[in-house]
């Protein structure tokens, strides 16, 4: 069976930084800072993931087939790379699933009075 032919449900629940990082990267691409900061933009500054943090859920996201590399770009006259990293069809359907698990369980929350609407 190929990642398309998966509707994603057997990933969840989601680790909550591979949640995140592929959540980072639904509005496009982006290099591994810019994962970091918009993680943190969206989060209101209240999760932070350290590098080591984002690598290890990167690579698994690659092996899992729910990201994959977008492009390497080189910065003129310096010996940086930065590599970028994009979301696939199946890391979107696998987000979605996540979103919708995440709100079920929000609608029960605020159903039991645990949360408020």
């Amino acid at each position: 069976m190929t990642h398309d032919d998966r509707d994603g449900y057997d990933f969840l629940p989601m680790n909550p930084r591979d949640y995140l990082v592929l959540f980072s990267l639904l509005n496009g691409d982006r290099h591994g800072y810019g994962i970091v900061k918009e993680i943190e933009a969206s989060s209101g500054g209240t999760v932070r993931m350290d590098p080591s943090n984002l690598h290890r859920s990167l690579k698994r996201l690659i092996r899992d087939g729910l990201v994959e590399d977008a492009r390497l770009d080189e910065e003129a006259g310096s010996q940086s790379r930065r590599r970028y990293y994009r979301i696939t069809a199946f890391g979107v359907r696998v987000v979605r699933a996540e979103a919708t698990r995440l709100a079920e369980l929000t609608r029960l929350a605020e159903q039991r009075a645990v949360i408020g609407s």
